[in-house]
């Protein structure tokens, strides 16, 4: 079976958020993951491991990138569409700084080496709170501009992890061969393990295998409050680009 682990930014600079590893830490997870996992992208084989980045932060191409590089290991960034080559508007650094994503040269430059780009919608809304056609329009359009710009696109990252069979079936419907989220039950519902600064290659290894049961289970426990904590900062991300619209209105 594939499963799939999942990164967000990879930085030498302090995050508030759990969501980020220093790139140190995280090429230490790359040497453990080549050696004890077959690292796949999916349609290659039947089971292995797929590495993936969700929201598309410049910090994956300036640090992450690099190590892939070095180690000959391919890789899936899901990017947000509406925010290719933008500020972030939710999270912040240490010093007050927002991250910036990435833009369509580092797009293209990764994807040339072989690092695939996939969608995480349009805008990063909890897709299960959506309409139909709400729910149509991140999935579609998101599809529709990238493979306008990088060519085919097979995937989609649901985002915070929150997917249903309604969006399962639209994500078909739009042309999507696998999805990540879920409990690993489809190749759209490929089941994913976020790493967080306070992982070791240790409890990396625990979430890939899901073993000891106990330590995996309170692993998954603390993925699902992150994730709670995510969506407080989108409608942070929310309130903010509001109010920069209404300045820009004036």
């Amino acid at each position: 079976m594939v499963k799939a682990i999942q990164f967000h930014r990879v930085t030498p600079k302090f995050q508030y958020c759990g969501t980020w590893n220093y790139p140190l830490q995280f090429e230490g997870f790359i040497r453990s993951v080549k050696c004890d996992f077959k690292v796949v992208l999916p349609g290659e084989e039947r089971d292995g491991l797929v590495i993936t980045f969700d929201d598309g932060d410049m910090s994956v191409y300036r640090h992450a990138f690099p190590v892939l590089k070095k180690h000959g290991v391919r890789a899936i960034v899901f990017l947000i569409v509406e925010y290719i080559g933008k500020s972030d508007l939710w999270d912040i650094t240490l010093l007050g700084k927002r991250s910036v994503h990435l833009g369509w040269d580092e797009i293209y430059e990764m994807r040339d080496w072989g690092i695939e780009f996939g969608s995480h919608t349009m805008s990063h809304r909890n897709l299960t709170t959506l309409s139909d056609d709400e729910i149509g329009y991140e999935l579609s359009e998101s599809k529709r501009i990238l493979e306008s710009k990088i060519g085919k696109v097979r995937c989609i990252s649901y985002p915070f992890n929150r997917v249903n069979a309604k969006i399962v079936e639209l994500a078909r419907r739009n042309g999507y061969e696998y999805g990540f989220g879920g409990a690993g039950q489809s190749d759209l519902l490929i089941k994913k393990e976020a790493v967080y600064i306070t992982d070791t290659p240790w409890s990396l290894r625990v979430k890939i295998r899901e073993q000891p049961f106990a330590v995996y289970r309170y692993d998954r426990i603390k993925q699902q409050v992150i994730n709670y904590f995510t969506i407080a900062t989108m409608l942070t991300k929310k309130r903010t680009k509001n109010r920069v619209q209404d300045a820009e209105a004036h």
